[in-house]
């Protein structure tokens, strides 16, 4: 009995290494490599050769396994038009050599993986999806902190790094010690970890991932809101208490430009060898303390609560001073006769900002403290072009006007 149970064992046993040699040799990149060497001649099949490739990139700490599908990436004389057959577009592999940079650095995804769901990283829990098209360019930034330098090769990049100063965001969330607190600080948002992010997937379609979260958010900031949760609102309201994000109505380009940056800001730990500092700031020489007041307005970020110009319309629910964030250009005609107490507003900030609704969440937008972020000169040329935003009022109509649109009406 124990020999017949010993044969039969052995069998199974002789039955799973055939079925594990079988499948170790038809798996999904050996079906890849086959159908490439398929269109090479012999000569050409024994240059490429086969097997599992690796590319170790010791100072990167990292292993990438990339080119065992991408076989002809650094071979333009065998590649086809298919992917993954292709070569690598451009000249980037000359200043940018495989077995220095290796591939994920720059491309994400996940470098030990031969899977192509998995080493492409669209799989769950795994937070460096593959940058896709126009999105490589966040990974530009890690290394170039003179990002004007390489302009030409990273529009996207650049563009995404202006809106985010031009939109106000700095109003809001902190880069790099620039900015304030009233929402997270995004100088690791692009390799923060997903729970720090507070991404909420479930208010959200598929894929999963950082670049969609941030594309989502960008575009529909309201459909994602981790500040406030459905439990935390009142009856009947799960579904209409918004993000304090406001919505910017960012074109498509534009919320691809601004995840692009975004995605730029990670936790890089290069070696120093592989980055460019960044270029200080040119001195500017104002023609006018009102000039030198919008130059202000803009780095602080005003534009992100108080509208482009100041021009207002930022909702605000649920709050006592209105629901929507004041307009600032009639800021002369409050605080010309005490400019003092306009300074000290902007010193100290305005918070918390009283509920219109004692039983509703309160407002998500107030008035930051910043004086710990401006000069006093600073704060008087910012006080100049506020009080100055009364002249692009409209002139207030006559009697003689309304009583021409009456008859005409």
């Amino acid at each position: 009995m124990k020999r017949l149970l010993f044969l039969v064992l052995s069998g199974l046993l002789s039955v799973l290494f055939f079925v594990a040699f079988w499948r170790d040799t038809d798996r999904e990149w050996t079906r890849t490599q086959r159908r490439f060497l398929k269109t090479l001649s012999k000569d050409e099949r024994r240059q490429v050769g086969t097997g599992i490739r690796q590319l170790i990139v010791s100072d990167l700490d990292r292993v990438d396994r990339c080119t065992t599908c991408h076989v002809a990436i650094d071979k333009p004389q065998l590649a086809l038009a298919e992917e993954p057959f292709t070569a690598h577009p451009g000249s980037w592999l000359q200043s940018h050599p495989p077995e220095k940079f290796g591939c994920t650095v720059c491309h994400g995804g996940q470098g030990l993986a031969t899977e192509v769901a998995a080493a492409h990283g669209d799989v769950t829990h795994w937070e460096e999806p593959l940058l896709r098209g126009a999105l490589v360019q966040a990974s530009c930034g890690q290394c170039h902190g003179d990002l004007q330098a390489i302009a030409p090769q990273v529009p996207l990049l650049v563009k995404g790094r202006e809106l985010f100063k031009v939109k106000g965001c700095y109003g809001c969330h902190a880069v790099k010690d620039v900015g304030q607190t009233i929402s997270q600080d995004l100088t690791e948002v692009g390799s923060k970890s997903y729970l720090l992010m507070e991404a909420d997937f479930e208010m959200m379609d598929p894929p999963h991932d950082r670049i969609h979260w941030l594309m989502s958010k960008l575009r529909h900031p309201r459909q994602l809101n981790p500040g406030v949760r459905p439990a935390e609102l009142p009856p009947g309201e799960e579904e209409v208490f918004p993000s304090a994000m406001p919505h910017f109505g960012l074109r498509e380009e534009e919320a691809e430009a601004l995840t692009v940056y975004l995605l730029s800001l990670t936790a890089s730990d290069l070696p120093v060898s592989y980055t460019t500092p960044a270029v200080p700031e040119p001195v500017v020489a104002f023609a006018s303390p009102v000039e030198r007041g919008r130059a202000v307005f803009e780095r602080l970020g005003c534009a992100g609560c108080h509208g482009i110009g100041g021009a207002g319309g930022r909702k605000n629910w649920n709050s006592g001073l209105g629901e929507e964030i004041p307009s600032l250009a009639y800021v002369n005609a409050y605080y010309g006769n005490d400019v003092d107490s306009l300074k000290q507003l902007i010193r100290n900030g305005r918070q918390p900002v009283p509920r219109a609704d004692p039983n509703r969440p309160r407002p998500s937008l107030y008035m930051p403290a910043w004086k710990d972020r401006l000069s006093e000169e600073e704060l008087d040329a910012l006080v100049a072009y506020l009080f100055s935003l009364a002249e692009h009022l409209p002139p207030p109509s006559s009697p003689s006007d309304s009583s021409s649109r009456a008859q005409a009406n």
